[in-house]
């Protein structure tokens, strides 16, 4: 592959990997915290929410292995 390829490639994994990183530490991350959600917010709630964020984060996770494996793979080691 010409060397132009790999790197566009490479760029366009790396903003995809830029973009789960925020996606997991800007959101999922913080919301995992009790003060960033209202006062009234019953603890049962809290707990359920707490609960289905760290699937996504978990998923989060396994889809930053995804992309890191498709970089290795076909952006070389630019």
């Amino acid at each position: 592959m010409p060397a132009g390829k790999q790197e566009t490639i490479g760029g366009v994994l790396a903003s995809a990997l830029n973009m789960e990183d925020d996606i997991s530490g800007g959101v999922y991350q913080d919301y995992m915290s009790r003060k960033h959600w209202p006062s009234h917010l019953d603890e049962e709630a809290f707990v359920e929410i707490r609960k289905r964020l760290n699937v996504l984060i978990e998923d989060t996770k396994k889809h930053k292995k995804i992309l890191q494996a498709l970089v290795k793979a076909h952006a070389g080691n630019k």
